[in-house]
C-alpha cells in the first residue's frame, strides 16, 4: 500500500473509501469532502480564471436561469476572504416580470481547493433560511456541480457595509477587530438577537433538505461534528500533532447530549457581518458555508475561542464585543435565547479551538500548496496552529 503521505497528496479510490467509512458524516458533507479528494489528485497547480473567461461562462449560466435576457456589466474581482473566489458585477435582468437594471451581484466560486471545502447547495439553502430571520444577501442562482461555471458557484445580491469601525485596525478573517464602547452598545444587542433568532427558528418539514437533523436526547449531533473535522484532519495533515489526537479522543469521550436541534451558523463572528457606519445597524450576516443543524452552544463556543479575543485597557473582549463569557451568555439569555449549559459551552469551546487547529495546520497548508488563489494568505494563517495548540493544552488541562 502507498505511503499515507503520498495518499494525502494523490488519493486513490481505495483510500477515499477508507476515509468515508472511518468517519461517517452527513451525506452532503461527505460528497463535498470526497469531491475535494478526487480533485486533489488531478490538480497540479491552480491559476485564477481570467475575467473574460468568467464573464463568458456567467453570461451562459444566467442566460439559462433568468426568465428574460440578461446583460452583465462591470465584472470585477472582489477582494477579501480566505476561502472562496468572488466576483462582483452589475446585472440587467427580468425578475417576476419586471425589468431590472444595474442590480449589484456577487458570484461566489470554489477554487481547486480552499481552507474549507463545503457544499454550495448547503450554503444556498442556509442563506435562504437565514434571510427570513436577519439581513442576509439574497441568493438567486446555484451551479451546484460546476457544470456551467466550471466550478461550483452561487450568485447572490451585493450588500453594502463595513466589517469594522473606520479607525480600528484588524487582521484577516475577523481577527483583531475591536469595537469601542459606543459601537458595542449598538452592535452587540443586534448580533445576539440574530443569533437567538437563528437558534430558536423552527425548521419546516421540507426545509434544509441537504442537512441531517440529529435526534434530540442523543450524542448524534456531537458525533457528526467530530467525524466531520476528524476526517478533514486525517486527509489534510502534513505531520502528526499529538494535541489534535488527544483532543479528538477527549471530545468523543465527553460528547454532550443534544437537548434541541437548532440551525447553527458555524462561523458567527466579527468579520462575518457587515454594518452601516453611520447608523451602526447590521446590514448583512455572511459566510454561511460552515452551518449545520445541531447544538446552539456551537455558535457561542466559536465566539469565545482565544482566536477572536481583543483587549481594551487589559480587559479581554470576545470578538471585540463581549467582556468575557458571562457577558455573552447573559446578553444571549436576556435576548430570549434558550438556556446555556456551561458544561456544554466548554465542550464546544474546545471543539471550536480544535477545529481552528485543523484549519490552520491541516487545511490552510494543504490548500495553500499551489491549489488556491490565496496560497500566501493560507500559508501565513497556518502559523496560528501552534498558538492554538497551546490554547487546547490549557483547555484540556482545565476541563480534563
Amino acid at each position: 500500500m502507498a505511503d499515507v503521505r503520498q495518499l494525502r497528496s494523490h488519493p486513490t479510490d481505495e483510500w477515499i473509501a477508507q476515509m468515508r467509512a472511518r468517519y461517517p458524516t452527513e451525506p452532503s458533507i461527505d460528497e463535498a469532502l470526497t469531491r475535494r479528494l478526487r480533485k486533489r489528485g488531478q490538480t497540479v497547480s491552480y491559476s485564477s480564471p481570467t475575467l473574460d473567461h468568467v464573464g463568458e461562462r456567467l453570461a451562459k449560466f444566467l442566460g439559462s436561469q433568468a426568465e428574460g435576457p440578461v446583460a452583465i456589466r462591470n465584472l470585477q474581482r472582489l477582494t477579501g476572504g480566505a476561502s472562496k473566489e468572488q466576483f462582483v458585477f452589475d446585472l440587467d435582468w427580468v425578475r417576476d416580470g419586471e425589468q431590472r437594471v444595474g442590480d449589484r451581484m456577487v458570484l461566489r466560486c470554489e477554487p481547486a481547493a480552499s481552507i474549507v471545502e463545503t457544499s454550495r447547495r448547503r450554503e444556498f439553502e442556509l442563506m435562504r433560511f437565514g434571510g427570513s430571520l436577519m439581513p442576509v444577501p439574497p441568493v438567486y442562482w446555484l451551479d451546484e456541480d460546476g457544470s456551467m461555471m466550471g466550478m461550483p458557484s452561487l450568485v447572490s445580491g451585493f450588500v453594502t457595509g463595513t466589517q469594522k469601525p473606520a479607525q480600528v485596525s484588524s487582521n484577516v478573517s475577523g481577527m483583531g477587530i475591536h469595537f469601542p464602547a459606543d459601537y458595542r452598545a449598538a452592535l452587540a444587542p443586534q448580533y445576539v438577537r440574530y443569533m437567538v433568532a437563528l437558534h430558536q427558528a423552527e425548521i419546516p418539514a421540507d426545509g434544509l433538505p441537504s442537512f441531517v437533523r440529529p435526534a434530540a436526547g442523543t450524542t448524534e449531533a456531537s458525533e457528526l461534528l467530530v467525524n466531520w473535522w476528524a476526517r478533514i484532519w486525517a486527509e489534510d495533515l502534513y505531520e502528526e500533532a499529538p494535541i489534535a489526537t488527544i483532543t479528538e479522543h477527549w471530545l468523543r469521550r465527553n460528547a454532550p447530549v443534544l437537548d434541541r436541534a437548532s440551525v447553527v451558523h458555524g462561523d458567527f463572528r466579527t468579520g462575518n457581518f457587515l454594518f452601516d457606519e453611520a447608523s451602526r445597524s447590521i446590514t448583512a450576516v455572511l459566510d454561511w458555508e460552515l452551518g449545520y443543524i445541531g447544538d446552539r452552544h456551537g455558535d457561542l463556543g466559536w465566539v469565545i475561542t482565544d482566536l477572536y479575543i481583543t483587549r481594551e485597557a487589559g480587559v479581554p473582549y470576545h470578538c471585540g464585543l463581549f467582556a468575557g463569557t458571562d457577558d455573552l451568555v447573559e446578553q444571549y439569555e436576556a435576548a430570549g435565547g434558550l438556556p446555556i449549559d456551561r458544561k456544554k459551552l466548554a465542550w464546544h469551546k474546545i471543539f471550536c479551538t480544535w477545529k481552528q487547529l485543523v484549519l490552520s495546520l491541516g487545511c490552510a497548508l494543504r490548500a495553500g500548496d499551489g491549489r488556491t488563489h490565496q496560497d500566501v494568505l493560507l500559508t501565513w494563517l497556518s502559523g496560528g496552529g501552534y498558538v492554538l495548540s497551546e490554547s487546547l493544552r490549557r483547555l484540556l488541562e482545565e476541563h480534563g
